[in-house]
């Protein structure tokens, strides 16, 4: 029992100190918040315009999407998912993958690997610091695209939270897996950028499944966020519970089971 709960005072002291970090650097705060919220702020003035309809309309149907998926989501909620797609991969993938090769180059890994700190407990408090992240910005994209009144958020609260957790830890797991095998701040940075960009753009966030040819779409289904994706549209906007999506929720569980536990076993301090 007493172990546990210094287990758990561990993880929490250490998303302070991730957290105190991120704060400090002006920089970091206003691109992180910035960037997802001017996005959904332009979402938003289309549509009021009745340009982003018109725009998303006329781009889902030169991909040869089927008009019953264009009536069942309005084009302000489809973008908005595709931009917390983009918050989970930016806080979770991006910002840490640099980092975590950026902290073992510099060698302060070194040191912390001499203190009682586990290795576990150090991933999953970055992890969690940018799980709190992803739920501001989620928020916060939620508070621009309640606006619109094309936009009206159905699903049940706990159930969005749940997913948007299990989707950054994924991420994360994936972003650690990468980071392990790479050796330099840079090459981190290309690498990110190499996969991401196909993960975001390939997942069903910003461009339907639906419309993909098929080679593509047997890829999409090869991603992580992929399943993350349907069920969280699921829930968001037309209310359904998890066990209604409860094949994509294990895909999901699966992915993140998987890429934590090779992350751990390929992990070192130095």
């Amino acid at each position: 029992m007493y172990k546990s709960i210094h287990t758990i005072r561990c993880i929490q002291q250490q998303v302070i100190n991730e957290a105190r970090l991120f704060l400090r650097s002006g920089e970091a705060v206003f691109l992180t918040f910035f960037v997802p919220m001017l996005g959904m702020a332009l979402f938003v003035y289309l549509s009021r315009e009745g340009m982003l309809g018109d725009i998303y309309g006329q781009l889902f149907r030169g991909l040869g999407g089927d008009s019953d998926f264009l009536m069942r989501y309005s084009p302000i909620t489809f973008m908005m998912l595709g931009m917390i797609v983009y918050c989970i991969i930016a806080a979770g993938f991006e910002g840490l993958v640099p980092k975590v090769v950026r902290e073992r180059s510099s060698g302060l890994t070194k040191q912390l690997g001499g203190t009682p700190i586990r290795a576990w407990v150090y991933l999953l408090a970055k992890a969690l610091n940018a799980f709190v992240l992803v739920v501001i910005e989620v928020a916060l994209i939620f508070a621009v695209g309640l606006v619109s009144s094309e936009f009206s958020l159905k699903g049940n609260w706990w159930d969005l939270g749940f997913l948007l957790l299990v989707g950054t830890l994924t991420v994360a797991g994936l972003g650690y897996c990468l980071g392990n095998f790479t050796k330099s701040h840079d090459a981190a940075i290309v690498a990110v950028h190499a996969i991401y960009i196909p993960m975001l753009l390939l997942s069903g966030a910003f461009v339907p499944l639906e419309v993909l040819p098929n080679v593509l779409r047997i890829i999409a289904r090869c991603l992580p966020l992929t399943y993350f994706v349907s069920p969280f549209r699921s829930v968001m906007v037309e209310g359904a519970s998890l066990m209604t999506n409860t094949a994509n929720l294990c895909l999901l569980l699966l992915w993140m089971v998987g890429s934590w536990v090779v992350a751990l076993r390929t992990f070192r301090w130095t």
